[in-house]
């Protein structure tokens, strides 16, 4: 079975509501969950479970088209698997041996990184998911395991 979720910034989604994304367990959750990050979890990406917040699905596209800030990924993973799976992607190691947060969920990073790589480098990134749909210098662009 194929799960919908979309990937949504905190931090745009506050600027552009007003509100905090408010975690409700089984619909949603803060990718930086049990990390030492967890303080900055409300203003991470968070994982919806667009299934179980139909009454949401508007209000992202709407926040999609106005900021970049929501991507779609569709998944036989479960919520909790994939949001594991995507905490494990946040920490990137420099050249110089430092820690860096890769914001992969913001579009503009995802498509800057999308083009940047080579296929192997798409294949090992996208793999988690079926379909990986977000808004990139205002062309939609639509990636996953099947087209990495």
């Amino acid at each position: 079975m194929l799960n919908l979720y979309a990937l949504v910034d905190g931090f745009q989604y506050e600027q552009h509501t007003g509100q905090r994304i408010q975690h409700r367990r089984g619909i949603n959750r803060p990718i930086l969950h049990g990390t030492e990050d967890e303080p900055l979890a409300h203003a991470g990406p968070w994982l919806v479970d667009v299934t179980r917040a139909e009454e949401q699905v508007s209000q992202l596209e709407e926040l999609e088209q106005a900021l970049p800030s929501v991507s779609w990924l569709i998944t036989s993973i479960d919520m909790e698997g994939l949001s594991q799976l995507l905490q494990l992607r946040l920490e990137v190691e420099l050249p110089d041996g430092r820690k860096a947060l890769l914001r992969f969920y913001d579009p503009r990073v995802l498509g800057n990184l999308y083009h940047t790589m080579d296929a192997g480098q798409r294949a090992e990134f996208f793999h988690l998911v079926d379909e990986w749909h977000f808004i990139y210098n205002g062309q939609r662009v639509a990636t996953g395991r099947t087209n990495a």
